[in-house]
């Protein structure tokens, strides 16, 4: 059974969805798991420059100026992990139904963040810490065996770390003597693997899941309150709804609608939209841009005279228009209703008037 959902937007509309449409679930089941994981868990507390409270939160500072190791090549804030939170978290927590130019960014950040995982220093696989080659003993009595420094990846507490200071030790898979092997946290958080991570998924796998159910989903049915209605009115299914309206004497009174009875009436059918180009239509009568899939139905709400008047004017595509009935349609500032010629009294009548 395909999986549906309805989506209330903060104007009103009403998006109905068929398939999976879950994946904002995910990425606050990654931040949640990110912000309850305490830089102490990562060993990553900081002595001289408090750290971040949390792997998110170190996530989001990852090379800024703030917490940028004094050697470190990373010296900008232009290509850090940081400058992709916040968009990603506004786009998750933020915005309701997802439009074409949405879904390119959510592309945007697939890239940037496959970016970290190159050969590259953003990286953080490849966060460099250097130390002596060998050594004996532990703490103060420690001893330098081989002073040739070496450089390690991923996390700087290794074993010469918890010897020399006595501090815990990293699980062995968050640091590497060889560039893009180790797992330290900031990697696991980006791209999951290792033991933090709730089934191994990363911030990737969770865009990569907004990416495909954007791709494959489906809305079966719109309802939302018309702008610049009269794009509808070459939709058939509206179209012969229209017509039928205007072939109904019920409707209108001395060719004047009666806007109260057709309101309701238009409000309660859905209207099959019929193709792509329809479907544009539709979704930018919305105000909602275009969408990434078509939409299959849709329905109004609180629709006005003024709109009314509108679609009914568009259908019936004449300034002068004849109803079926008797009569013309009489839309204010929209139809044209000719004047009655004027009547001319015979020689008789006119000699009784004087």
């Amino acid at each position: 059974m395909t999986k549906k959902s309805t989506i209330t937007l903060s104007n009103g509309t009403k998006v109905e969805l068929s398939g999976n449409y879950d994946f904002k679930a995910s990425y606050l089941a990654w931040k949640d798991k990110c912000e309850s994981i305490s830089n102490e868990r990562i060993l990553s507390v900081g002595k001289k420059t408090p750290k971040p409270a949390n792997l998110y939160l170190q996530l989001e500072d990852h090379v800024t100026d703030n917490f940028v190791r004094p050697n470190s090549p990373n010296k900008g804030k232009n290509r850090g992990a940081f400058k992709l939170l916040k968009s990603i978290n506004d786009s998750m927590t933020k915005k309701g139904i997802y439009t074409d130019k949405d879904l390119l960014e959510i592309k945007g950040y697939i890239r940037r963040i496959k970016f970290f995982s190159k050969n590259n220093t953003y990286n953080p696989q490849n966060i460099t810490f250097t130390r002596p080659k060998a050594f004996t003993g532990k703490g103060k009595d420690i001893e330098i065996t081989d002073s040739e420094q070496v450089t390690i990846y991923g996390h700087y507490a290794d074993d010469y770390f918890k010897a020399k200071y006595g501090g815990k030790k990293a699980p062995n898979s968050w640091y590497s003597s060889s560039k893009n092997t180790s797992k330290p946290p900031l990697y696991q958080a980006l791209f999951g693997g290792g033991n933090l991570i709730n089934r191994n998924k990363g911030l990737l796998s969770v865009l990569l899941e907004a990416e495909a159910q954007l791709q494959n989903m489906k809305i079966s049915h719109l309802s939302f309150q018309p702008a610049r209605i009269g794009r509808l009115a070459k939709i058939p299914s509206l179209r012969k709804f229209v017509l039928s309206l205007l072939r109904n004497k019920d409707y209108f009174r001395n060719g004047v609608p009666r806007y109260t009875k057709i309101i309701s009436d238009l409000e309660t059918p859905k209207f099959v939209v019929g193709g792509e180009q329809n479907s544009d239509g539709v979704s930018e009568s919305a105000n909602m841009g275009l969408l990434p899939t078509e939409i299959e139905t849709f329905s109004f709400q609180k629709l006005t005279p003024t709109t009314v008047g509108t679609l009914l004017a568009t259908v019936a595509g004449k300034k002068v228009y004849p109803l079926k009935f008797g009569g013309y349609l009489n839309i204010r500032g929209k139809t044209t209703v000719p004047e009655k010629p004027e009547v001319k009294k015979s020689w008789i009548e006119q000699l009784w008037r004087d």
